[in-house]
């Protein structure tokens, strides 16, 4: 082994990263103008660029929530994501640990210290589940900086 294969086993995971914030910021662009699809319809999109059809689906249940946490600051947000398999199984972990999380919280900062366009970010926003019963708390009355969530609750596919 010479000093060119450290150098290349070193650039694997940073080109890894680098295809995973493509995707991510691909993802995003599908998401901000496809708001009539549905869920499985954008899933397909993002997976046909992904060529990874569980990478899409856990882009498209997390980048809606990195959304609305960015946007709506004032509500206190549980660090939990309970994930449901089809037979019935249940994961937990923490989105600060969750690599996919955190790299999306990179790209949408990084976006949003650009122009922002409010319909597409709606578009993203009226995605997240978080952002509906903030949204359904507001109109029952609440108020903002009273609210908190529990855990994000993430239902896997099947495949």
């Amino acid at each position: 082994m010479g000093i060119f294969d450290l150098f290349r086993k070193k650039q694997q995971p940073q080109t890894q990263e680098n295809e995973l914030i493509q995707s991510i910021r691909h993802a995003i662009e599908i998401m901000e103008h496809d708001d009539s699809e549905s869920p499985e319809e954008i899933i397909e999109k993002i997976a046909q660029y992904t060529k990874d059809e569980r990478l899409a689906w856990e882009l498209y249940c997390l980048i809606p929530s990195v959304y609305c946490r960015m946007i709506v600051k004032e509500v206190q947000y549980s660090n939990e994501m309970i994930m449901i398999f089809p037979d019935d199984t249940q994961q937990q972990s923490l989105l600060s640990n969750n690599q996919v999380y955190k790299l999306i919280q990179n790209v949408v900062a990084d976006k949003f210290s650009g122009e922002i366009d409010n319909k597409k970010i709606q578009n993203i926003l009226f995605q997240s589940s978080e952002f509906n019963a903030i949204n359904n708390a507001l109109n029952d009355g609440s108020a903002l900086e009273d609210l908190m969530t529990g855990p994000l609750v993430v239902f896997a596919p099947e495949k």
